[in-house]
């Protein structure tokens, strides 16, 4: 037996003596598992493209709400202030002239007081704050008439008003002709219920889903249309599954000097076991947004209307009205709605709403409207001016009240470099009581003024 084993080693040793090596381009002699990674073409054309912006800001308001009523305990005070640092470097890896990868990173929101660069322990509350907002490839086929996209990117519907989130999404498009593209995507809106570290502790039972299509057409520069039907299935609550469709619509219109958007989307679903009893409910909702921009030379007049539909005086009942938003307007003002020059995530309409699965929600519902002045001084000074003001469409919703808020903001912009941009801003708001009644946290009826100031430096490559 043991002579047999012997020889049949030596007969196998001799067949890999005897053979040649196979050896990959790479020196190699086994070929690597993955075939793609030694198969294709290497790139003799790619070249990475590097972005960044720098921010370091300062921002103080006199208090969170309109309640000057302290508390029993109140050893912090109630002033909201920080100095803060924002670091956002972008790459796009160009592999060749058609595809790309493409990474977004921001280190950020740091505050100063509170996260600490000499941390040596990694999972420290004070360690920096990193986040991985963008990380995607895309391209385009058939000589540049299709194209794809697929992993986290931020995707919006054409409104903006229903999604517009960081997630990780799928988007194929084909250009039929030139103006006109169709297209369709899905995505998930992450959420961490039944979700684990490795595969076998994930499944679809218990996720965000929005998927859907898109139609773009353009008709040269004077307008163009965006329309998309939204899907969204939520099963990230047990036994309270949601599913709705949202059609939306974007329409841009110029000419000349004169440009001007209409937005509209509609929502209808069904939200199951949201009624008294353990009733589902029916899901029909509507946002509609418009904005008008005129230029008159040096002097820029912008204008702005943001509506949200608001839920019946009936909590627990059959219907449901309040659209799911996304917390994404167009609007000017920096408290009312979100503050472009920094999100601080503290602006009223998403602090009035009820968050779920991603999205906001305000029984009482929203109307904003906005007046934006700015003036072109000099090439690298441009001074403005920010009305605006916010009710309920719902008082019963809102202990009666109609006025969220009055604000006023004074806002310079200066482009102190080529690529250094700074924003001095000094603004204030006036509440009614709608504002009290969904903001604060004591005395509901309490209308006092807020106060605020922010400075901003930024350095853009």
């Amino acid at each position: 037996m043991k002579t047999i084993i012997v020889a049949a080693l030596l007969f196998i040793g001799a067949l890999f003596i005897g053979a040649p090596a196979l050896a990959e381009p790479d020196g190699t002699r086994w070929s690597d598992p993955r075939p793609y990674r030694t198969q294709l073409p290497r790139s003799v054309s790619a070249h990475l493209e590097l972005r960044a912006d720098l921010q370091n800001l300062f921002h103080f308001k006199n208090d969170a709400d309109f309640d000057r009523g302290a508390p029993l305990y109140d050893a912090s005070g109630q002033t909201v202030g920080a100095f803060a640092t924002i670091f956002t470097p972008r790459a796009t890896l160009h592999i060749l002239d058609n595809l790309r990868m493409y990474y977004e990173v921001e280190l950020g929101l740091n505050f100063w007081s509170k996260q600490n660069p000499d941390q040596p322990d990694p999972t420290a509350a004070d360690m920096f704050v990193l986040k991985h907002r963008e990380i995607y490839g895309e391209g385009e086929v058939a000589e540049g008439q299709a194209g794809f996209l697929a992993g986290y990117s931020y995707f919006r519907d054409p409104t903006g008003l229903f999604v517009a989130h960081w997630i990780g999404v799928a988007r194929t498009w084909w250009r039929p002709r030139d103006g006109i593209r169709l297209g369709l995507f899905v995505g998930q809106v992450p959420d961490q219920t039944h979700e684990g570290i490795v595969l076998a502790d994930n499944n679809f039972r218990r996720d965000i889903w929005i998927f859907g299509g898109h139609y773009d057409l353009s008709v040269d520069e004077r307008w163009r249309l965006s329309a998309a039907v939204t899907a969204l299935y939520d099963t990230h609550l047990v036994d309270q599954t949601r599913w709705l469709l949202c059609p939306s619509v974007h329409l841009e219109l110029g000419q000349g000097r004169v440009e001007g958007f209409i937005d509209v989307a509609m929502q209808g679903g069904k939200q199951l076991g949201q009624a008294v009893g353990d009733e589902d409910q029916t899901h029909l909702a509507w946002a509609a947004q418009a904005g008008l921009r005129v230029a008159l030379g040096r002097l820029e007049l912008q204008g702005t209307v943001l509506a949200l539909s608001p839920d019946d005086a009936y909590p627990g009942n059959g219907r449901n009205h309040a659209f799911l938003y996304s917390g994404k307007s167009r609007s000017a003002t920096l408290m009312l709605t979100e503050d472009e020059i920094r999100d601080w995530y503290d602006n009223l309409d998403e602090r009035a709403s009820a968050f779920s699965g991603g999205f906001f929600a305000s029984r009482a519902g929203l109307m904003v409207s906005d007046l934006k002045l700015s003036f072109k001084l000099h090439e690298r000074i441009r001074p403005a001016l920010i009305v605006g003001a916010a009710t309920v469409l719902k008082p019963e919703n809102a202990l009666d009240g109609i006025l969220v808020g009055v604000e006023a903001d004074g806002v310079l912009e200066l482009r102190l470099a080529d690529y250094l941009v700074g924003h001095v801003v000094v603004g204030g708001l006036v509440p009614g009581a709608a504002g009290g009644a969904l903001i604060n946290r004591i005395d509901r009826g309490a209308t006092d003024p807020i106060v605020m100031t922010e400075v901003s430096l930024t350095l853009i490559y």
